[in-house]
């Protein structure tokens, strides 16, 4: 354990079973004090018996009232309830503490901002017991309440596999290691199911298993936080440099699967752009205008369609619409500013070893 995963500052006083059959939740959370109890709400309401599964909170150094929640919600609930709190670290470094406090010999990880089916737990035990040999289960991720989704907000869907979120992944203790590098949510999920993938484990779709994911908050911020993220790319690409080539972020299309497919929709964009503005510049006419002209207008009508894929358009204002037009076209640049930095940045990473 890193020096990091020690500085444990608060936990609460687990319960007295040791079953190393029993299914274990780990919950890692950050300020999402109103989410985290959401989500143990639905676990208290699972159809299957509390006795079958444990739930461990992972608190990365929240400033909210997250552990005075908790301390209130285990002295009302039934669930076999326990936390552990350390210094802010990361995500992958709270889930690494949370299996080490946790006694399962499965994990079931899932994020403070989903809502786990009632079944949840009940088909996550079924899988286990059908598929012994599996490395590892992702859940069908589903985006519910639409109505609050705006091209500001965050939401993540799984609905045909492939993408390994861990707000709904259920792994074997002894491959649920996070590589602790990433220090912010973004890249650490896809890197755990990749090193599973290469140590010679298999990673089943379950769609039986369940959770729904609202969209996060609106805001003007969150599409540029976003593209930042795309920093840690650098890094998964020299730990994993064929399977972020050929596997990540690939969307059927036309029956054929793309990897990148947002970041080579962006990339066209930002293409299109300048073509359109070298045309510009060296004063071509209009009819030397169609080419870049058209150019730019379908990158930009592809980059629209992305940004608005989940949005509820009925109830955008006439400043949200300014605000997305402007950011379709900075966007891209922080994206690719964001990879190129993490591809430096990383350069000395060496490439993962099962």
């Amino acid at each position: 354990m890193s020096n990091k995963e020690k500085k444990i500052v608060q936990e609460s006083i687990p319960e007295s079973y040791n079953n190393a059959d029993i299914l274990s939740i780990v919950i890692p959370t950050f300020n999402s004090v109103k989410l985290l109890l959401r989500c143990l709400e639905a676990l208290e309401k699972q159809s299957a018996s509390k006795t079958e599964f444990e739930v461990t909170v992972a608190d990365d150094g929240s400033t909210d009232e997250t552990l005075e929640m908790l301390a209130q919600f285990k002295a009302r609930t039934e669930l076999n309830l326990q936390w552990i709190s350390i210094t802010n670290s990361g995500p992958g470094y709270a889930r690494n503490a949370g299996v080490a406090k946790s006694s399962g010999s499965w994990i079931g990880f899932i994020d403070a901002d989903v809502i786990p089916d009632l079944d949840w737990v009940k088909n996550a035990i079924r899988l286990i017991q059908q598929k012994p040999d599996a490395g590892a289960f992702e859940g069908r991720t589903e985006v519910t309440q639409r109505n609050l989704a705006t091209p500001f907000t965050h939401q993540t869907e799984n609905t045909d596999g492939g993408r390994y979120p861990t707000c709904n992944f259920l792994v074997r203790r002894n491959l649920a290691n996070f590589y602790p590098t990433y220090l912010i949510p973004f890249r650490e999920d896809t890197d755990l199911a990749f090193s599973i993938l290469a140590s010679g484990y298999s990673i089943i779709f379950a769609p039986q298993m369940i959770v729904e994911h609202p969209p996060l908050s609106s805001s003007y911020s969150r599409p540029m936080v976003l593209a930042r993220r795309y920093y840690y790319d650098g890094l998964l690409a020299r730990r994993f440099p064929s399977r972020y080539k050929y596997e990540l972020d690939a969307h059927q299309i036309f029956g054929r699967k793309i990897p990148h497919l947002k970041r080579k929709i962006y990339s066209i964009f930002a293409i299109s752009q300048i073509v359109f503005l070298a045309a510009l510049f060296f004063g071509f006419s209009v009819k030397e205008m169609f080419l870049p002209l058209s150019a730019y207008l379908t990158g930009l009508c592809l980059t629209v369609v992305a940004g608005l894929r989940y949005a509820n358009l009925i109830d955008l204002s006439l400043k949200d619409w300014l605000v997305f037009f402007i950011q379709l076209h900075i966007l891209p640049w922080v994206m690719g500013y964001s990879l190129l930095r993490g591809w430096f940045d990383f350069r000395g990473e060496p490439e993962f070893t099962a």
